[in-house]
């Protein structure tokens, strides 16, 4: 696979960790499990408990004192659906690379938007890990679309959704991220890396998918399982 980039971070080589910024965490905080191991953040700013003015405040802030890729998320709410796009252009200057659902109405404007950027391309399935030709056809949907990264995250009900997912990760040419959701796929946040998926998510907090890993736990197996990676 292609090594591919956001921001400054390389992807590709060895595992990645993003860790899921979802309330205004300190930047001492921030700096400190960058040093740990962190190479990217996810700025959910749908999961901040504030108003969308103080969160850009917060992002421009991580700008200018943190040198650390961002990609900025944006789930649809009751609250953003009406405006969800003119939230994207308001931190599409501040972030490196953009998360936007396969599905979500204004995906196109929001791939046109961010030509700039590294753009994501997301599906979530919270109800089953789809067939393999199911997989298929979304990413060849999302290549479509224009992603440079396409992330499949997708229940699993068994052992067997997970193996299935981890082989059909290894089977495809695109940068995929990849995860198998739920207590039965835990192993996928660590074990993906090793079948081609370019980055796992973590909590510094509290979890915010189900199954998702402390950040604690998830410094420590990477650094277990993948002796002399470079995170």
């Amino acid at each position: 696979m292609a090594n591919s980039k956001i921001g400054t971070v390389e992807l590709g080589k060895s595992p990645r960790i993003v860790a899921v910024v979802n309330d205004f965490i300190s930047l001492g905080t921030l700096k400190k499990i960058q040093s740990r191991g962190v190479s990217l953040l996810e700025i959910r700013v749908d999961l901040f408990p504030a108003g969308f003015d103080e969160v850009v405040m917060y992002i421009k802030k991580l700008r200018n004192n943190l040198a650390m890729p961002m990609i900025g998320t944006i789930r649809e709410t009751g609250n953003n659906k009406r405006n969800r796009l003119s939230l994207f252009e308001r931190i599409l200057p501040l972030v490196d690379c953009v998360d936007i659902e396969i599905d979500a109405g204004i995906c196109r404007e929001v791939v046109l938007m961010a030509s700039d950027k590294t753009i994501l391309i997301s599906e979530h399935n919270f109800k089953r890990t789809p067939p393999d030709k199911e997989l298929a056809r979304i990413v060849e949907k999302a290549n479509t679309l224009g992603a440079d990264i396409i992330k499949i995250a997708a229940l699993a009900k068994s052992r067997e959704d997970v193996v299935r997912l981890l082989q059909f990760t290894k089977s495809r040419p695109e940068k995929l991220v990849t995860i198998a959701m739920g207590e039965i796929g835990r192993l996928s946040r660590i074990a993906a890396p090793l079948f081609g998926s370019l980055f796992t998510y973590a909590g510094i907090h509290e979890d915010v998918a189900p199954g998702q890993l402390s950040l604690e736990e998830t410094l420590a197996a990477i650094r277990r399982y993948y002796p002399g990676c470079d995170i």
